[in-house]
């Protein structure tokens, strides 16, 4: 067994096992952390029990999963998901009923309201919580009386039958000792009432996480709950902050981007570039080609794959694969992404395992059947399947998906999710998304997607004005600028230059396309005029990009 070797902030976090909020910087080691934290609590339960390891991605959990379960290591009864199919799994689906009637398990899962469905409701809701719940009551039945949930309502509606279910409370408290949440800038506000549900039922709890890559308030994220876990009494207040992944020089600019008065640690090498690239993203894309290639010639070890180019709008990743003179892989959302059912899910994972992307079909079974109520005998017709499943034509994908939703007991219509599977499967660059990363391509992607994923180099474009950060139009070009989510788009530019380790390239290109598709003359992002990055920088050349001025040195 490999030993770990871990720093003293590390170590008291994992020691720690009263109720605790980790606030953890990028590359500070936090899925460690929560591993070793996970792994020290359950020896001591009860056969029959678990641990609640909770993350907003099943990608994720599967990780999560794995690390902990590995040399051998027996999770017990413990759930590793997401917060949203803890709350279907553990709580809606056994309980709802005991409430509502009816059979919560039949329910679809949508990700939207449709028009009619709206109308149910008095108010606008982005993310429910249980007040919310109570006050519009009428409006949730009914739609739960139409055999559906909806997503966005999945942690108040927990929270509500929490409130009212004492066998809900009893089954959660002889099962479960201890949550862990990641993420936790993440969570909205009814997921962290739900969180402190929990604790008040006496669970012990850690939240780790930092409000400084807090990314998602326009989907109902609210990064105030962490801080007021910080503040709250029953919680000690951890943090881990040194950040293990990326050079000095990085940790320095970004550090510094988000606090004016950070000080810097000593550094010997910069290796922070900014650059004006002249003409538009496509002509911008060649040249990027070229510094692509003289970075992995200067050192072998380097593949494409080690290379990400980051961007804030998937227009701008479009216009450079169209002029990018490598093997690339374009991280674009395939119509499934929009559908966040577990329907979608289940396909999404299935293709993966088809093209390669899922290695294990245990995977699949982790992910979509360990906590079902399915037969043996339908378990068994899916696994059989799934074996076959990789040697059959593109043209029999539809059906066998189908087969399988059949064996694993769908019964709504899910006819959205298979006319999205017809599209991809129409699609060469949909289906490159379920295959594996080949070392020969480059990885495009927005800067959401590249959350918690690290590369040897980013390039970081889209820093002109009226690109990034977002900037509202307001009546004239000439206006003074106004910037309405600044503070979410300066985490977001934190967390993109922080997924590099060694370089990171801050470019912005003198032509720009606007919705019409018109090359348009730009300036540079607001991001690139802050004053206190001064010094922390090098610059290279902005015509002939021939880097000379960039040594790369291995």
């Amino acid at each position: 067994m490999k030993t770990l070797d871990l720093t003293q902030q590390q170590i008291e976090a994992i020691e720690y096992l009263s109720n605790l909020v980790v606030l953890a910087c990028p590359g500070s080691g936090k899925t460690t952390v929560m591993k070793e934290k996970i792994r020290k609590s359950i020896p001591a339960l009860l056969s029959h029990q678990g641990v609640i390891a909770m993350t907003f991605t099943k990608k994720a959990s599967a990780e999560l999963k794995k690390r902990c379960k590995s040399d051998g290591f027996i999770t017990k009864q413990s759930f590793f998901g997401t917060i949203d199919s803890f709350c279907l799994e553990e709580v809606i689906f056994p309980f709802l009923s005991h409430l509502w009637g009816g059979h919560p398990s039949k329910c679809k899962v949508i990700t939207e309201l449709t028009t009619s469905q709206k109308i149910f409701f008095k108010k606008t809701y982005v993310a429910p919580t249980l007040e919310n719940i109570v006050n519009d009551e009428i409006g949730f039945i009914t739609l739960y009386e139409q055999n559906f949930l909806w997503i966005d309502s999945l942690a108040g509606l927990a929270l509500y039958i929490l409130e009212k279910s004492t066998a809900a409370v009893r089954y959660i408290k002889a099962k479960y000792k201890f949550i862990f949440i990641d993420e936790y800038q993440d969570s909205s506000r009814a997921q962290h009432e739900l969180f402190m549900k929990f604790i008040d039922m006496g669970l012990i709890g850690t939240a780790v996480g930092d409000v400084d890559q807090s990314i998602y308030q326009f989907r109902g994220s609210d990064p105030t709950c962490i801080e007021e876990l910080k503040a709250d009494p029953k919680f000690k207040f951890l943090s881990i902050d040194q950040n293990h992944r990326s050079h000095v020089s990085i940790i320095n600019y970004a550090s510094r981007l988000l606090n004016p008065l950070y000080l810097t640690q000593p550094c010997e090498e910069i290796r922070v570039f900014r650059g004006v690239i002249v003409g538009n993203p496509i002509q911008a894309a060649k040249k990027i080609s070229k510094l692509i290639e003289r970075i992995t010639l200067a050192n072998e070890s380097i593949n494409y794959s080690d290379i990400a180019i980051l961007a804030y709008k998937t227009i701008s990743l479009n216009y450079i694969a169209g002029g990018l003179g490598l093997d690339y892989r374009l991280y674009n959302d395939t119509p499934l992404e929009k559908i966040e059912t577990p329907e979608a899910a289940l396909i999404r994972d299935l293709l993966g395992f088809r093209f390669g992307r899922v290695t294990t079909m245990q995977e699949i079974f982790d992910l979509h059947f360990i906590y079902s109520n399915l037969s043996k005998a339908n378990l068994l017709k899916i696994r059989k399947m799934l074996i076959e499943f990789r040697k059959i034509e593109i043209s029999q994908i539809s059906n066998i998906v189908i087969e399988i939703l059949a064996l694993s007991g769908v019964e709504s219509d899910c006819h959205s999710e298979l006319e999205a599977l017809t599209s991809i499967l129409g699609n060469e660059n949909y289906i490159k998304n379920f295959m594996p990363i080949l070392t020969n391509e480059v990885q495009l992607m927005t800067l959401h997607k590249s959350k918690g994923l690290e590369f040897h180099t980013v390039f970081h474009i889209d820093l002109d004005d009226w690109s990034f950060p977002h900037r509202e139009y307001t009546g004239g070009w000439d206006d003074p600028p106004v910037y309405p989510q600044y503070k979410q788009d300066l985490n977001l530019h934190y967390v993109g230059i922080t997924r590099a380790k060694e370089y990171c390239l801050l470019i912005q290109t003198t032509k720009r396309f606007n919705k019409q598709g018109a090359e348009k003359n730009t300036h540079p992002s607001d991001f690139l005029k802050l004053p206190h990055l001064e010094t922390l920088y090098k610059n290279f050349k902005q015509v002939d990009f021939s880097l000379r001025s960039i040594v790369v040195t291995y």
